[in-house]
């Protein structure tokens, strides 16, 4: 009886032990069993997020990647995806590649969005530097910027010069309209000798008072010439300021990369056959106020903005030239009226 009390009593002691034991056991095993399940949860949504994103593929973009040349593309792509996220689908946007860069093409038509093929070598690649520079042009195109062509300039002070003849040849006739009468009277009906030699004193009377206006004029056209000169400079380098703190602003919330625009800048400094006429500030004015902007903006509301603008709307349509020079990106509304009504009602 002692040796079973003995027995049973060590028993009772290991108990508890041999217990506690093959709970740590199972525990162990179930940890374990939860993290393999876990790891092969992730792979198999890490694979199947792939798989999503390759089978969502709007059928419109694929399309687009088996027809259209590579870079057009990629600028449908960031044209659509700016114009989405932005709200400026609601208008087409007309792409053309350029060879020689023009730093007024956009004022020549609406919605024309220019690309020079000089920089489009130099990007390499970078998809948020060329979403800069294409939001930069539409930038001009919304805030209906003006650009004063030399052409435009020559006619503007043609009209300041017929402005200062009238202003000097009117402000003649009220200071002295007899005068000019009687040049005319004398000249009809004055002859012979004494109307030679009153037409000669006339004559040189008139040539004076001629140099004189014209001294005037000129005056009047040489000082309104210098403030034209000034408010072309001042509105130009506002321009240019704007449309770059609207490129970054736009670019950022359509999910581009926000050194993009820095990187942009640094392209355009660097390529052959960029150059700017004297109204536009220079690349390093540029950079300056916009590293400024970058450092004010509240990027997180904008891509949240962006994405939510995005996930409403579907891609835009497209339409490439004949000779594939350029590229039409569709409004939301479609091609024409006709895509229209079958988006609303259905074909």
């Amino acid at each position: 009886m002692k040796i079973q009390t003995v027995e049973m009593s060590a028993l009772k002691t290991k108990l508890p032990a041999t217990l506690t034991c093959l709970c740590l056991i199972i525990s162990t095993s179930l940890v374990n069993q939860a993290k393999a399940t876990s790891n092969a949860n992730r792979i198999d949504n890490s694979t199947n997020n792939i798989n999503n994103k390759t089978n969502n593929i709007n059928p419109i973009y694929q399309k687009a990647k088996t027809q259209l040349p590579p870079d057009f593309y990629a600028l449908y792509r960031i044209v659509d995806r700016l114009s989405r996220a932005n709200e400026y689908d609601g208008r087409p946007w007309q792409i053309v590649r350029s060879a020689k860069y023009d730093t007024q093409a956009f004022a020549k038509n609406a919605n024309l969005i220019p690309i020079y093929n000089g920089v489009l070598e130099q990007l390499g690649g970078d998809a948020s530097a060329l979403a800069c520079m294409i939001s930069h042009e539409m930038a001009h195109h919304k805030q209906r910027h003006q650009v004063i062509t030399n052409i435009e300039k020559a006619g503007i002070i043609t009209q300041i010069r017929e402005e200062a003849i009238a202003q000097v040849l009117n402000r003649k006739r009220k200071t002295s309209p007899v005068a000019i009468i009687g040049d005319f009277v004398v000249r009809r009906v004055i002859g012979g000798t004494i109307g030679t030699v009153v037409n000669g004193v006339l004559d040189n009377r008139n040539n004076r008072r001629f140099r004189k206006q014209q001294k005037r004029v000129n005056a009047i056209v040489e000082k309104k010439t210098v403030e034209l000169e000034k408010n072309i400079l001042k509105q130009s380098r506002e321009d240019e300021f704007e449309a770059d703190k609207i490129a970054y602003l736009a670019s950022v919330k359509a999910g581009f990369d926000k050194q993009g625009c820095l990187r942009a800048m640094s392209v355009l400094n660097i390529t052959k056959g960029v150059k700017f006429d004297e109204n536009h500030p220079t690349i390093k004015e540029r950079i300056a106020a916009l590293k400024v902007v970058m450092e004010k903006s509240k990027n997180e509301s904008l891509i949240a903005e962006g994405k939510d603008n995005l996930f409403q709307t579907q891609p835009l349509t497209y339409n490439l030239s004949a000779n594939q020079t350029s590229l039409r990106v569709n409004s939301r509304h479609g091609a024409s009226i006709g895509d229209d009504i079958d988006r609303m009602f259905g074909s």
